[in-house]
């Protein structure tokens, strides 16, 4: 009899753990206002020389978890393209018209939604648009040579975001494309990501 009581306690006591866990509380990923900051690479393609080498990229962004699954945000961006030529070359040479290097300083609005993989992973594609900036000119957008220019830009990623093990903090990746608008430049974007929600 007593032999049948301690069996009965110990299967009840099991089944009772495994559906609590491990910390007592289930886990759900924090939500709220956010900071991020991703360092990468940057690249753009067509131009003379149809792709730049791949340069630093760096971002700094804040937001906000709207909802469980939709994020807003606000990033800034600066990258460089490098050796490739979008103004064309200088007749029967292959010096660059204007410059084949400048940096490209983004500040854009981003939207995310969450799409959840398991309890602490996510894929996250994305939208964004925004002001870019280039310095000097690569194209001719008929104002003084080697001034910098200004111009929209609009692009999508999609990226993973894991909740890690300490509490706030998620890392994750992106891919994101932008296309700027008026000068015609395709960029791209590939970083790592950590992000602080509070």
């Amino acid at each position: 009899m007593r032999k049948s009581l301690l069996i009965a306690a110990l299967v009840l006591s099991s089944s009772a753990l495994a559906a609590t866990p491990p910390e007592g509380v289930e886990y759900k990923p924090r939500r709220g206002f956010f900071t991020e900051t991703d360092i990468g690479m940057f690249f753009t393609l067509g131009g003379e020389n149809l792709y730049s080498n791949a340069q630093s990229y760096l971002q700094l962004g804040v937001g906000y978890d709207v909802t469980e699954t939709i994020s807003l945000g606000g990033h800034f961006g600066l990258g460089s393209s490098a050796a490739n030529c979008f103004a064309g070359y200088l007749p029967d040479s292959d010096i660059c018209a204007l410059s084949d290097n400048f940096t490209v300083a983004f500040g854009d609005v981003t939207a995310a939604y969450h799409v959840r993989l398991t309890d602490r992973l996510y894929l996250t594609p994305k939208l964004a648009a925004g002001y870019t900036r280039l310095d000097p000119a690569p194209v001719d957008m008929g104002g003084e040579p080697g001034r910098a220019i200004n111009a929209f830009n609009a692009g999508a990623g999609i990226g993973i975001e894991y909740g890690t093990l300490m509490d706030h903090f998620s890392l994750g990746a992106d891919f994101l494309a932008r296309y700027v608008i008026g000068p015609n430049i395709p960029t791209f974007a590939l970083f790592p990501r950590v992000k602080y929600t509070f």
